[in-house]
């Protein structure tokens, strides 16, 4: 045997070794993320527990048929949409509460539209209409004669306090957002939800001063739901307790706060920052942390399921969301899992009243 032939078995030892390691590196990390770690129950298997995935967006460039393949291949029977209005190409929108709507009747019990919170004119630089409602007459006599119609069920999401973001590859951002929670057009659109009894859903992260705010706009509207996203602004399970104890019309979703192998960033980490404020619901692995546990099983009605695939590119990710979720709700009772899922979601889209 040659020196060049040695040399040439040598490497291609070598390589193959590398490949075996490289496989068992990606086993092992696929445990530590979340793969194989957390085994689904019987319960939660998609043959058996339908979900409704209650907090997700419609972009534009999102088609029907793709959500509707990708709902059948994960089991999730209905998806509630909150179109993105933006028209700026960074924030990738282009969305509307029409194309929701055209969703909706198209494909009868799988899109159920709610009136959109994310529209330019209501964002950051547009502090002057949060604190004066008038300068916003034409959003709310436009939401009000949505619900008035009987096809929409829901009010939001409105970004009142989001930390900025940069989606790096996907040329997207996201600025800082700082509204108040309990502003008098805030005020409006929780009376609003509670005339046409549909629930009001915001992005707030649970920090102290904006928290308060939101305790204020509770106070203010107690015939209103209220649905806190990202498991009230990924506030502690003590807070969220105390919360839900107090008001009981107040629910949050998990919107994103699952924990997924190929998706490094998200709701489910410390993402896009971090702070002291913010508390995780899953481990690396799957595993629910055991505070968040025996909250969802002790306020098992007040939760709801959420994929926030607010971009359209992260929509490759939807099926490993939904499967983090599937691995959160093994853990749960039957019962429990069964509320989460799709019970809670289906009794608020059956509470919607059109006064006549």
């Amino acid at each position: 045997m040659s020196l060049l032939e040695r040399s040439f078995m040598g490497r291609e030892t070598w390589m193959f070794r590398l490949i075996i390691i490289r496989l068992i590196a990606i086993s092992l990390l696929g445990c530590i993320s979340l793969s194989g770690c957390v085994s689904i129950a019987e319960h939660a298997r998609r043959e058996r527990l339908p979900i409704v995935d209650f907090h997700t967006h419609l972009n534009g460039d999102m088609e029907a048929r793709r959500l509707l393949d990708l709902m059948d291949r994960t089991g999730v029977r209905t998806m509630v949409l909150m179109a993105r209005y933006y028209a700026n190409p960074q924030d990738a929108g282009y969305g509307s509460d029409a194309q929701a709507l055209g969703f909706a009747r198209s494909h009868k019990g799988r899109f159920v539209p709610f009136v959109a919170g994310q529209r330019g004119e209501l964002g950051r630089l547009s502090r002057r209409i949060w604190e004066n409602p008038e300068a916003a007459g034409w959003y709310l006599r436009e939401a009000e004669e949505k619900l008035q119609s009987g096809e929409f069920f829901g009010l939001g999401e409105y970004i009142l306090f989001h930390h900025a973001y940069d989606l790096g590859g996907w040329g997207q951002i996201g600025n800082e957002v700082r509204l108040p929670a309990d502003s008098p057009l805030m005020q409006r659109i929780a009376a609003l939800g509670a005339k046409y009894q549909v629930p009001v859903l915001f992005h707030l992260e649970a920090e102290p001063e904006p928290s308060e705010e939101a305790v204020r706009l509770f106070e203010a509207h107690p015939n209103t739901t209220f649905i806190w996203a990202h498991n009230c602004g990924r506030a502690s399970a003590d807070r969220i307790r105390q919360m839900l104890g107090r008001f009981p019309r107040l629910m949050c979703d998990v919107g994103g706060m699952m924990v997924t192998p190929s998706d490094p960033g998200g709701y489910g980490r410390y993402w896009p920052k971090r702070t002291p404020y913010i508390h995780l619901v899953q481990a690396d692995g799957g595993k629910v942390y055991p505070e968040m546990l025996r909250l969802f099983e002790d306020f098992s009605d007040r939760f709801l399921l959420g994929t926030d695939t607010a971009h359209t590119p992260a929509l490759r990710f939807y099926e490993e969301r939904i499967q983090a979720f599937r691995q959160m709700l093994s853990q749960m009772s039957p019962a429990t899992a069964r509320r989460i899922a799709y019970e809670n979601a289906e009794r608020l889209f059956g509470a919607r009243r059109v006064p006549r």
